[in-house]
């Protein structure tokens, strides 16, 4: 059975002195945002509202980090 992964990215998030990241593989925007909601702590469940940047081939991207 092939599953449909994608990649769910959202930027600009988790904002404190600089903006961040979440991201998440899964097969649909609902199951990243449940996937993200339950391994990661301390995840600011608005900023999930927002609709991410979604990938389906290779991507790579780097986060800077900053304070």
């Amino acid at each position: 059975m092939k599953r449909n992964m994608k990649l769910y990215v959202w930027e600009d998030v988790l904002t404190d002195y600089t903006s961040g990241v979440m991201f998440a593989l899964a097969t649909s925007v609902e199951g990243a945002r449940q996937t993200i909601i339950e391994d990661c702590e301390g995840i600011i469940v608005k900023d999930l509202e927002s609709e991410p940047e979604v990938y389906t081939s290779v991507k790579g991207f780097a986060v800077w980090g900053g304070g």
